[in-house]
């Protein structure tokens, strides 16, 4: 992944200006050379502006899809008197964060060291959910476990005073726990049939600070969480609890924008509308499946499938390719087929749950959009409209598979 190093300089008296431009333009560039040396491919810039601003102009000019933050104590030295940046930063990326601890705040951090549990705060919101498919991404690169963290707090389940006392009473505190344990549970148990090892962990105790402590508690930890926007609506519900954890956590810390999310979920809708499975669907309908839809990606001969495992949904090629493998594992392996951008394959578990007939190996760097089962039959129940205009595509590709069975 390649790396632009940007510096924002405040306007000034253009006697000084230049001297400080070509100041930060040495400065990055020695940061540039040692990192080319390292093998890393980098570049800087140098503008003048507001800060804010101009990083985001940077970010959508040098077309970056991650913003990565100084450490945060060093931000906080560096801007001064510009203000709080990270939070102003949070509210305008177009892109997703990635806010790194000062040295401070994290002393016994290795640098280095690899991640191995993404933490995903959770509160029973599709909003916040925009996290998982960027926190199974993560966990699937970087061989991590997945812990999903709800909290409740007392205030979640205040009920009165009572003689001048605020009044908590018990069985609504059980009722609240069930309710964050069964939840969190269903959730964990999707991601488990994928192949992630999960936890979940209820928090009593508010949402922010709960999080920061579960993170301390769980070494070579990073936090992945979504902000619920850029209104001020929005930042009162989740952009607080975002920018308190950004501020106060010891490890590295995700932020999804969620207008980014969306932005995720209408390139994967187009992608399924191009396809025969989901073309006949309304744009609402591809919409809705897309928000349950994930993007993979697989090394050259990983397996995405396998013969005889157990079927739990279907892959779209996005870039690269595919070859489908009978007794992959034998001397009487055979190639059935290659498969590249644009086509699927497994469709047929969307609606039995039969073993795979055959194996589906990259062969080379590829991207797939995976759609499981449990989450395509789930939106079944929810839109009934989306099994009927299905039905008929369904049906012509089961004749198609019959025939071709028939002929074989």
């Amino acid at each position: 992944m390649p790396l632009v190093l940007a510096s924002v300089l405040a306007p000034g008296p253009t006697s000084t200006l230049e001297q400080r431009r070509q100041e930060a333009d040495h400065h990055l560039h020695e940061i540039v050379t040692r990192l080319t040396g390292a093998g890393v491919a980098a570049t800087a810039v140098v503008a003048v502006g507001r800060p804010v601003q101009e990083i985001v102009r940077l970010v959508e000019q040098e077309g970056c899809n991650l913003l990565l933050l100084l450490p945060r104590g060093e931000a906080a030295h560096a801007w001064g008197a510009l203000g709080n940046f990270t939070d102003k930063i949070m509210q305008a990326s177009p892109v997703p964060i990635l806010a790194l601890p000062s040295q401070e705040a994290a002393p016994d951090r290795s640098d280095g060291a690899s991640i191995t549990t993404v933490i995903v705060p959770l509160d029973g919101s599709s909003l916040a959910e925009m996290a998982l498919p960027y926190a199974e991404e993560l966990a699937q690169k970087l061989a991590a476990e997945v812990m999903l963290a709800r909290a409740v707090s007392s205030s979640s389940v205040y009920i009165g005073t009572m003689v001048d006392m605020p009044y908590i009473d018990p069985q609504a505190i059980e009722v609240a726990d069930n309710e964050a344990a069964e939840y969190l549970e269903r959730v964990a148990t999707t991601l488990r049939a994928d192949g992630f090892t999960i936890h979940t962990q209820i928090l009593r105790t508010q949402p922010a600070p709960g999080i920061v402590a579960l993170a301390h508690q769980t070494p070579q930890s990073l936090i992945t969480l979504t902000t619920h926007g850029r209104s001020a609506l929005a930042r009162w519900f989740m952009g607080s609890v975002a920018e308190e954890v950004v501020e106060t956590a010891e490890t590295p810390v995700l932020v999804i924008p969620q207008h980014y999310s969306q932005l995720y979920t209408l390139k994967i809708a187009d992608l399924l509308a191009q396809t025969p499975l989901f073309a006949e669907l309304t744009q609402d309908e591809l919409q809705r499946i897309a928000e349950a839809a994930r993007l993979r990606a697989y090394q050259p001969g990983e397996a995405i499938v396998r013969e005889g495992e157990q079927a739990a949904g279907c892959f779209i090629i996005l870039t690269g390719q595919v070859e489908v493998v009978k007794d992959a594992d034998t001397a009487k392996s055979t190639v059935l087929a290659r498969m590249g951008p644009g086509e699927i394959f497994g469709e047929m578990a969307m609606i039995d749950d039969h073993p795979r007939s055959a194996t589906v190996r990259a062969l080379d760097a590829t991207e797939c959009v995976g759609l499981r089962r449990s989450d395509f039959m789930a939106e079944l129940q929810r839109t009934p409209e989306i099994a009927v205009h299905m039905l008929p595509v369904l049906v012509r590709r089961l004749r198609e598979a019959r025939d071709t069975t028939a002929v074989a």
